[in-house]
């Protein structure tokens, strides 16, 4: 669902930078499109997708979410807020984000794959964990 002609100008100019990888003045373009019609969520993933590519994860969080505000039913909204969060560290919150989108599109194959290497890497963090524990006592 295309938005107001003129926010899908500047997305089409974002779009452009982007894959010129000119994250910065992409962003800016996308920002012009939600300040025009800020319920498009694919302007806010665009400027998501910007930000990962930058390293901006906090900015990052904040479009996402703004996209999945804008429309809840936008799965990918769910896994740019997913990606932000694991690279915040913050696997609860990543997991939280994940599920909230599977109850959208149980099928995504994106959102199940990334849940499924997140609970890998937990599981792992928990194992070397009792492993610390173990080594802990076996030392005192």
């Amino acid at each position: 669902m295309p938005g107001h002609p003129r926010a899908e100008a500047f997305k089409a100019e974002g779009n452009k930078y982007f894959k010129g990888g000119d994250y910065k003045a992409a962003i800016a373009k996308y920002k012009e499109a939600t300040a025009i019609d800020p319920n498009v969520p694919a302007y806010w993933s665009n400027m998501a997708a910007c930000y990962e590519k930058i390293s901006g994860y906090d900015e990052m969080d904040e479009a996402a979410r703004s996209c999945i505000k804008a429309d809840k039913n936008f799965v990918k909204g769910y896994f740019r807020l997913a990606t932000a969060l694991k690279a915040k560290n913050d696997l609860e919150g990543c997991i939280k984000a994940l599920e909230s989108g599977l109850a959208v599109d149980s099928a995504n194959a994106d959102l199940k794959r990334m849940k499924k290497d997140l609970t890998e890497l937990q599981r792992g963090e928990t194992v070397a964990a009792y492993i610390r524990k173990c080594e802990e006592q076996m030392s005192n």
